[in-house]
């Protein structure tokens, strides 16, 4: 990743031509070369530094790939910017492993399909949810640190959960804060038929558990207990790690699309970072990519929780409609 940053004079070197120019501009003799400046008056910005330590990295970056020079202009969300996209679409190494090269084939061939089936975006009116809101007398706003929100996120959650859970009169369930479900006895057969639920719910469940998984990463970071490498690497293992750590995969199956791709990331990010004297190294914590594929995701499942939830909250406050009635 790094390696595309840097600016290397050897390849784009900075040409001495103007400077030649300005000494081989011959003055003429009657220029006045006594000219003096009055004491006391300095050059502009004489009290700044020419250099300081970030100086080199800041020269580099205005050399750095789209859209990474760009501070101004159509600038691009954090999460729309495929870090290693290029590295797939480059030939693997023969010397890497089968599993290796079949990840950069899956991901290779992912692109390839994305890239046929890209209709232009159509044109529409951009709807603003939070002005329209902000417009009713029901919500107000206010500023909130983003683990904070995750907290609130995780605790609003626990209580959905567990509301629907009493609202069926299942005493006999337990949720834990990591939003495990379950019986706190041994049930009858009776009890078992009544305390089933749907892939409504279980997904909702298991997206709050992925959900608490990151923010007690963050949480952790925050109290001082991990440094920002530990936090990286740890974010890194859990959105590689998605299908050992949730049960998500059981009431979505097409979800393993998503666990398998996070998989390849991962093969094709470690076997370009674990190279030379680093070995099979610590982990290398370069989330990112693997955080876009979940964030994509969840943008996605979003109409579908909405069908499924609004479904399952009728049935519960309505009851079943019979087809007579």
């Amino acid at each position: 990743l790094f390696r595309s940053f840097y600016y290397d004079p050897l390849i784009h070197p900075i040409t001495s031509t103007q400077k030649d120019r300005r000494e081989k501009k011959v003055y003429e003799e009657d220029d006045d070369d006594d000219f003096e400046l009055p004491e006391g008056i300095e050059p502009l910005l004489s009290d700044t530094q020419l250099y300081t330590d970030t100086t080199a990295a800041g020269i580099s970056l205005l050399y750095a790939p789209r859209p990474f020079n760009m501070r101004s202009g159509r600038t691009r969300r954090a999460e729309d910017i495929p870090l290693v996209s290029e590295w797939y679409k480059e030939h693997c190494p023969p010397s890497y492993p089968v599993k290796v090269r079949v990840s950069y084939q899956k991901l290779l061939k992912c692109f390839v399909l994305n890239e046929l089936h890209h209709r232009p975006p159509k044109a529409q009116k951009k709807k603003h949810l939070f002005r329209s809101l902000a417009a009713t007398k029901f919500f107000q706003s206010t500023e909130l640190d983003w683990v904070e929100a995750g907290l609130q996120v995780c605790r609003q959650g626990y209580n959905m959960l567990n509301l629907l859970i009493h609202r069926k009169n299942l005493n006999y369930l337990h949720l834990d804060y990591n939003f495990n479900l379950k019986p706190v006895k041994t049930l009858t057969t009776k009890e078992r038929k009544k305390s089933r639920f749907g892939n409504a719910f279980h997904l909702c469940r298991e997206i709050l558990r992925l959900t608490k998984l990151v923010v007690d990463a963050n949480v952790q970071f925050r109290l001082g207990n991990v440094d920002a490498f530990q936090l990286a690497d740890g974010l890194q293992y859990i959105f590689s790690h998605v299908g050992q750590l949730t049960g998500m995969y059981r009431y979505k199956y097409r979800l393993m699309r998503q666990i398998r791709m996070c998989k390849d990331l991962k093969h094709l990010i470690y076997y370009r970072f674990n190279t030379g004297p680093v070995g099979k190294g610590p982990g290398c914590g370069f989330w990112a990519p693997m955080w876009r594929v979940w964030l994509f995701f969840l943008r996605g499942i979003v109409p579908l929780l909405e069908r499924w939830l609004g479904n399952l909250l009728a049935r519960q406050f309505e009851g079943r409609h019979s087809k007579g009635v």
